[in-house]
Protein backbone atom coordinates (compact mmCIF):
# COMPACT_ATOMS: atom_id res chain seq x y z
CA UNK A 1 0.00 0.00 0.00
CA UNK A 2 1.51 3.65 -1.03
CA UNK A 3 1.00 6.55 1.70
CA UNK A 4 2.54 10.10 1.64
CA UNK A 5 4.63 11.71 3.83
CA UNK A 6 5.07 15.63 4.11
CA UNK A 7 8.80 16.30 2.95
CA UNK A 8 8.46 20.29 4.58
CA UNK A 9 10.96 20.75 1.77
CA UNK A 10 13.54 18.97 2.89
CA UNK A 11 15.26 16.10 1.03
CA UNK A 12 13.51 12.17 1.40
CA UNK A 13 16.63 10.83 3.42
CA UNK A 14 16.39 13.92 5.72
CA UNK A 15 12.93 13.20 6.27
CA UNK A 16 13.18 9.70 7.03
CA UNK A 17 16.45 9.67 9.30
CA UNK A 18 14.07 12.36 11.20
CA UNK A 19 11.97 9.19 11.68
CA UNK A 20 14.71 6.74 12.23
CA UNK A 21 15.41 5.22 9.32
CA UNK A 22 18.72 4.72 7.96
CA UNK A 23 19.47 4.13 4.12
CA UNK A 24 19.76 0.40 3.03
CA UNK A 25 21.17 -1.16 0.46
CA UNK A 26 20.02 -4.99 -0.21
CA UNK A 27 22.55 -7.75 -2.03
CA UNK A 28 20.46 -6.90 -5.23
CA UNK A 29 21.57 -3.44 -5.32
CA UNK A 30 18.11 -2.25 -4.63
CA UNK A 31 17.65 1.23 -2.41
CA UNK A 32 15.86 1.15 0.72
CA UNK A 33 15.46 2.38 4.45
CA UNK A 34 15.15 0.46 7.49
CA UNK A 35 13.82 1.09 10.79
CA UNK A 36 15.00 -1.56 13.41
CA UNK A 37 12.43 -2.39 16.15
CA UNK A 38 14.75 -3.88 18.94
CA UNK A 39 18.07 -4.30 19.62
CA UNK A 40 18.94 -7.02 16.68
CA UNK A 41 18.73 -6.64 13.27
CA UNK A 42 15.54 -8.44 13.08
CA UNK A 43 12.59 -7.56 13.21
CA UNK A 44 12.82 -4.04 11.04
CA UNK A 45 10.67 -1.48 9.31
CA UNK A 46 11.57 -1.58 5.53
CA UNK A 47 10.66 1.32 3.50
CA UNK A 48 11.09 1.99 0.00
CA UNK A 49 10.04 5.86 -1.65
CA UNK A 50 8.48 4.92 -4.68
CA UNK A 51 8.07 8.37 -6.42
CA UNK A 52 8.02 11.87 -5.18
CA UNK A 53 5.87 15.00 -5.93
CA UNK A 54 6.57 18.30 -5.31
CA UNK A 55 5.34 18.04 -1.44
CA UNK A 56 5.68 14.53 -0.47
CA UNK A 57 7.19 11.12 -0.22
CA UNK A 58 5.03 8.45 -1.55
CA UNK A 59 5.99 5.41 -0.01
CA UNK A 60 5.67 1.46 0.77
CA UNK A 61 6.28 -0.19 4.08
CA UNK A 62 6.52 -3.62 5.71
CA UNK A 63 7.94 -5.37 8.92
CA UNK A 64 10.65 -7.90 8.04
CA UNK A 65 9.99 -10.81 11.14
CA UNK A 66 12.95 -12.31 10.04
CA UNK A 67 16.01 -12.65 7.44
CA UNK A 68 15.83 -14.99 4.19
CA UNK A 69 15.73 -18.38 5.07
CA UNK A 70 18.05 -19.80 1.90
CA UNK A 71 20.93 -18.33 0.65
CA UNK A 72 19.87 -16.27 -2.34
CA UNK A 73 16.52 -16.12 -1.71
CA UNK A 74 14.60 -12.53 -0.68
CA UNK A 75 11.72 -14.22 0.98
CA UNK A 76 11.41 -13.21 4.31
CA UNK A 77 8.76 -13.13 7.12
CA UNK A 78 7.37 -9.85 6.26
CA UNK A 79 3.98 -8.07 7.37
CA UNK A 80 2.26 -6.19 5.51
CA UNK A 81 -0.84 -5.36 6.70
CA UNK A 82 -0.16 -6.28 10.22
CA UNK A 83 -1.33 -3.84 13.19
CA UNK A 84 2.03 -2.54 13.69
CA UNK A 85 2.53 -1.42 9.75
CA UNK A 86 -0.47 0.63 10.42
CA UNK A 87 0.31 2.56 13.25
CA UNK A 88 4.13 2.73 11.77
CA UNK A 89 2.42 4.26 9.22
CA UNK A 90 -0.13 6.69 11.36
CA UNK A 91 3.14 7.87 13.13
CA UNK A 92 5.05 8.51 9.60
CA UNK A 93 1.97 10.66 8.65
CA UNK A 94 1.63 12.33 11.65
Amino acid sequence: MNFPIKKNNQNGVVVLRRFSYAPYTNRQGGESFVRRVGGGEFPRFHLYINSETDTDLICSVHLDQRAPMYKGSTAHGGDYDSPEVASEIRRLQG
